[in-house]
């Protein structure tokens, strides 16, 4: 499979997890906005309702490989902990851009980045539950997500992308046109 096969699959994939967390019940949504630390999700059913419901809306060859894509539960969680919180549009801001656009502080940021696990996703979702009504793309966030590990090492690729989002999200808005007469 190539890297744009991949990189697509992964969408469906996040998109589909996104649109059937939607559709969970007002319970379920609950049982899993109420969980305290993102491990705790592996001891939700409502997590395992989810994912099921997630992997039923594919059919094969796709279901082998959206499988395969789901069973490293621990990276599902990690992302479902943040979900009731994000509100999703399709090729929509990163999380660092939203952060830097709500003002938060470089302080608050390097909490999150300097904390280790589960510390420092309790952070960001402490960050995200003050923005929720702010939208966000899901993919990439999942993509953030799916690759922040529980140990200093396997996160702090993710912890870079966050800050680079967050610092960079303004480079690429227009400039003013300086006035050299003056």
């Amino acid at each position: 499979m190539s890297h744009a096969q991949t990189k697509e699959a992964t969408q469906r994939f996040l998109d589909t997890l996104h649109a059937e967390f939607d559709g969970l019940s007002n319970g379920d949504k609950a049982a899993i906005r109420r969980t305290v630390e993102p491990d705790d999700l592996l001891l939700n059913p409502a997590f395992y309702r989810l994912v099921q419901e997630t992997l039923s809306r594919f059919q094969e060859p796709e279901l082998s490989k959206a499988r395969d894509f789901f069973k490293n539960l621990s990276q599902v969680a990690r992302l479902v902990y943040l979900l009731p919180f994000i509100k999703h549009q399709p090729l929509g801001k990163s999380l660092g851009t939203v952060l830097r656009e709500n003002e938060i502080s470089e302080r608050r940021l390097f909490l999150v980045t300097r904390s280790e696990y589960p510390q420092d996703l309790i952070q960001l979702r402490r960050l995200c539950q003050q923005f929720q009504e702010e939208s966000m793309d899901v993919v990439k966030l999942g993509r953030l997500l799916l690759y922040w590990g529980k140990d200093k090492t396997t996160s702090e690729g993710s912890k870079r992308q966050l800050m680079k989002d967050f610092y960079l999200s303004f480079a690429s808005e227009k400039m003013e046109p300086v006035d050299a007469d003056n």
